[in-house]
């Protein structure tokens, strides 16, 4: 049997999926989508087009795994092959959503899948309301993989000891709001000088907002730093006293898990991905979407928040992620499933 994962996502999570693929015994390969009207390298041979690459995976007793569902999988349904489709949790949320005819397009996709993949119930209630058989759904919170990192002091990215520290950790894409987590911060400056911000330097909106840290004169407060791999990033994620999401649809976010399983306080925008893991006041805090003034508010409330009282919060957060999630545990449940084609 051959297995083959089709995506046109370069990132930690198709890495994993890719990892975990190529450890399950059959004849695997990776197909990388490089871009609109793209050609394919699949088994030694460049296909030009969806079209010959669903003919050439349609040769070969094969099972095809792919994601996200609306830029990938739906260019590959209905051949003749077992499909898994990854949801990337953004093609259910945002895609569908645009118009009828793209819910309609994904409605069709979903119904000829014989697994979809995805990460947290809001996406699966989705599916299932789109059409997809509720028992052809595996949902598997992706993370946190407990993978080893080293260490990183405060000091090495220039940061003051007794500052107050937040780790914004998304790519600065319009998607994810940056702009209302720098109208947050440039509250909580007002009133804590001494607050440092770290960014990624990564997204189309990089240089929109430099120019804005520097008229708002916090151009001091911000420490920028280059894209990292995911185990660099934990040492990031661990010397925050904050990691704060203010995206406008998710699902359920690794970075999050991860600063759930460190004790790194969570303030995250109230999307229906986050609500299944951050209870605000219970095991993070949370703000509507969009709303800078209540993402302040919850910022200075971790700020200010006594030792043992953000440690009560922390702890709930570690226990929920630690006994609910996970990467070895989520992947396991997938290559099950997926194994389960290689004979039916």
């Amino acid at each position: 049997m051959r297995l083959v994962f089709v995506t046109d996502r370069n990132d930690a999570h198709a890495a994993r999926f890719s990892e975990l693929f190529a450890g399950l015994g059959a004849d695997y390969e990776h197909v990388e989508v490089q871009g609109p009207g793209a050609t394919f390298e699949l088994g030694g041979a460049t296909l030009g087009g969806w079209g010959e690459l669903r003919a050439a995976l349609a040769a070969t007793p094969t099972v095809v795994v792919s994601g996200p569902l609306d830029t990938v999988t739906g260019n590959l349904a209905g051949g003749d092959y077992r499909h898994v489709g990854i949801s990337w949790a953004t093609d259910v949320m945002v895609t569908a959503a645009q118009s009828p005819e793209h819910a309609r397009a994904l409605s069709d996709t979903l119904q000829g899948l014989d697994l979809v993949v995805l990460d947290n119930y809001a996406t699966e209630n989705a599916v299932v309301a789109l059409g997809a058989a509720p028992e052809h759904v595996c949902r598997i919170p992706w993370g946190p993989a407990g993978a080893p990192f080293t260490p990183i002091e405060r000091s090495a990215l220039g940061i003051p000891n007794d500052a107050f520290v937040i780790v914004y950790p998304r790519s600065l894409e319009p998607h994810y709001e940056p702009e209302v987590f720098v109208d947050a911060f440039a509250r909580l400056v007002a009133k804590r000088p001494s607050a440092r911000a770290v960014l990624v330097e990564s997204g189309s909106m990089v240089d929109s907002l430099k120019r804005d840290l520097a008229t708002r004169g916090l151009s001091d407060n911000i420490v920028w730093l280059p894209v990292r791999s995911p185990q660099e990033f934990q040492a990031v994620i661990v010397l925050a006293d904050a990691v704060v999401v203010t995206t406008r649809t998710d699902g359920t976010s690794v970075t999050v898990m991860d600063a759930m399983h460190h004790g790194v306080p969570v303030v995250t925008s109230l999307t229906n991905g986050s609500a299944e893991w951050i209870l605000d006041g219970v095991t993070g805090w949370t703000f509507p979407v969009g709303n800078s003034g209540a993402l302040a508010a919850a910022l200075e409330s971790v700020a200010s928040m006594s030792t043992a009282d953000r440690a009560l919060i922390t702890g709930n957060a570690r226990r929920l992620v630690d006994q609910r999630a996970g990467w070895s545990h989520s992947a396991a449940t997938l290559a099950t499933e997926i194994k389960k084609l290689f004979t039916s």
